[in-house]
């Protein structure tokens, strides 16, 4: 029997206002607390990228180099939660989007790094 791999998942999030992104970061960490949750403002969004190298992106806008690799959800500051997920090349859109949905996206995005670690 194989066993499991350890992953650790980096999120950052960089959402606004700040008050959400601190939420969404505490509630990550309380349901995933094996994972790296890192804050970053919109302004400085892909300095973070580069310095942190996140599996997964949260952020109001995903520049359009985060869209081409990894895991990344949208989420639109128009009044709005409908919310654009990129899971590995898996794409949909969740309207009305729960802190629930978001993990299940993190989640996600575990399994399939877990996978990639084990080929």
């Amino acid at each position: 029997m194989t066993p499991e791999v350890e992953v650790v998942v980096r999120v950052l999030v960089a959402i606004e206002p700040k008050m959400y992104r601190e939420v969404l970061a505490l509630h990550i960490s309380q349901q995933r607390p094996q994972s790296e949750v890192v804050l970053a403002s919109p302004e400085n969004l892909e300095a973070t990228v580069e310095r942190t190298r996140p599996h997964l992106t949260i952020a109001n806008e995903v520049p359009p180099m985060l869209k081409e690799r990894g895991f990344w959800v949208e989420v639109p500051t128009d009044g709005w939660l409908d919310t654009h997920i990129s899971a590995d090349g898996y794409s949909t859109t969740l309207h009305d989007v729960s802190l629930e949905d978001l993990v299940a996206v993190m989640d996600k995005a575990e399994e399939e790094l877990a996978y990639y670690e084990e080929h």
